[in-house]
């Protein structure tokens, strides 16, 4: 399977998001995003900053980022189970029979 190249700027978004988790472990946040825990521990060690340093400003547009895409995945599961329900309703309307 050939390895994925990430930019950058999305490496030092998700530093910034990391460092701006209040205990989230790197295993959570590099599985949310769905990259490797490795990638995501080299890119703190070589992006990471102190709190002192932080940009705001990119924490602030990867939060917006990783919020947007939770709710697309919120969104489709929800749809899922929604499908689910109306498969089970029809089954089951035409199982009893109407009085």
């Amino acid at each position: 399977m050939p390895s994925k190249t990430y930019s950058k700027e999305f490496r030092r978004d998700v530093v910034a998001l990391y460092e701006n988790s209040d205990g989230a472990s790197i295993q959570k946040i590099a599985t949310d995003l769905g990259i490797n825990r490795v990638t995501l521990k080299n890119g703190i060690t070589k992006y990471g900053s102190t709190a002192s340093t932080r940009n705001n400003n990119a924490a602030t547009a990867v939060s917006v980022v990783e919020q947007n895409r939770q709710l697309k995945r919120e969104n489709a599961l929800l749809r899922e189970e929604r499908d689910i329900l109306r498969k089970a309703a029809k089954y089951f309307a035409e199982e009893t029979p109407a009085q």
